[in-house]
Formats: C-alpha cells, structure tokens, sequence
C-alpha cells in the first residue's frame, strides 16, 4: 500500500517501497546486508515486460536503513521501485475522443447564424454525447479529494461544449440587429474557440507538471521548469 500522488494521472509516475527490518538482534550483534541473488533477482523482476500491469519500472534501488525503538537501534533493508503509468491508453481511448468531440461541436461556428435549429442540434448533440461518455469513462478515474490532469481536461472540456450552444443563440440574436458585431464574434469563435481549448489543456498539463515535479511521468516531465 502506497500513498500515491496523483495529480498528474494519468501522466504520473510513483514510488513503490518494501522497508524490511527486524527488531530482535541490535544492529551491533546484527547488520543486514543485501545478498547478491537479492539485487540479481531485482533486476530480473526490473527487466520484465508488463512487471506491473499498467506500469513501467524505471528504477530499482536497494537502501541500508536504521529504525531506533526503546533506545535500541535495529537495521534493515529498503527495496524503492520507480514505476511510470503507461499513458497511451489515457490518450487515445479517452482524451483524444473528447477532443473529436470538441472539434465537432466547434464546427457548428461555421454554420450560418441564422440557421440556429441546425447548429444547436450540433452542439446539444456533441454536449449530450460528451456527457455520456464521461458516464463510461467513469470507472476509470480516481475518486479523489482533488483534481488531477485528466479531471480537469475532461471539466474544461464541458465548459468549452457549453460555450457554442450559448454563442449560437447570442449570434442568432444578434445577426438581424448588428450584423457586423455578429460576424465579428462569430469570426473570433472560429479562429480562437478550438484553438484556446487546445492551449489550455496543454498550460494545464504544464502547470501540474510544475506544481509535482516527483510526480511527472516522461511524457510530461520535459515540460517541468523547475525542478
């Protein structure tokens, strides 16, 4: 059992560790030493494919520790595994569908102002549909007190399927009084909307990448700052 940090996931890397210690024999009548079957046998374990389903290991270490209990100092053995989430199932079954989603619901923007029934039957449709698949892509996210990468692309993304349904009314209002304030905003719709989701998602990653630097996997730790 570990107590995982994942703000990052599903780009978030861990550290497993196996503290080993025993409490009869002080550590100057006993001192504990990894053998070479142990370290051989780690790196077996390391070498593997598919170790850890759904993990990639990327470092094994072996520790000399120290435990003081009633006075008395007793030693042990650390195992410490650095293991990295395989992220490719995250990306191409789940946020690159909803950004398909996204695009097709930004697309209404190129449809006339005046044709309101068709474009809200776009963007309600792509807002239903994103909807529905949060439902199925459910069981796959943490149920944490806080929000990770992939909990804040996926409220982004209802914010941003939300925006073309309320664009679409205000310009259809607006198309018959002010023509040119609505070719205005609808032009700023089509080279911006898209456009600044895909920014923001990206500052997103970016930001958590920062603020959990121990935390980022390879795909995301190049972007990390500070360090």
């Amino acid at each position: 059992k570990e107590n995982y940090n994942l703000r990052n996931f599903p780009f978030d890397k861990q550290k497993l560790k196996i503290w080993i210690y025993q409490t009869i024999n002080p550590i100057q009548d006993y001192l504990a030493i990894p053998s070479s079957l142990t370290e051989e046998n780690l790196a077996k374990f390391s070498s593997k494919e598919n170790t850890i389903p759904g993990w990639n290991i990327t470092k094994t270490e072996i520790n000399y520790k120290t435990i003081e209990i009633n006075e008395l100092i007793f030693d042990g053995l650390e195992l410490s595994i650095d293991i990295e989430r395989k992220s490719s199932y995250y990306i191409f079954k789940i946020i690159f569908p909803i950004i398909l989603i996204l695009a097709v619901c930004w697309s209404a923007v190129w449809i006339d102002p005046k044709e309101i029934e068709s474009r809200l039957t776009v963007t309600i449709v792509c807002l239903l549909s994103l909807i529905a698949y949060n439902f199925v892509i459910d069981s796959e996210l943490p149920k944490l007190e806080y929000l990770t990468v992939l909990d804040w692309i996926i409220l982004i993304s209802y914010v941003y399927a939300t925006i073309p349904n309320i664009l679409s009314v205000y310009s259809f209002r607006i198309s018959s009084t002010n023509k040119i304030l609505c070719e205005k905003v609808e032009g700023i719709a089509r080279e911006y909307g898209l456009l600044s989701y895909i920014i923001l998602i990206i500052l997103i990653v970016i930001l958590n990448a920062n603020l959990n630097p121990t935390n980022s996997g390879s795909l995301i730790s190049w972007m990390t700052i500070f360090r």
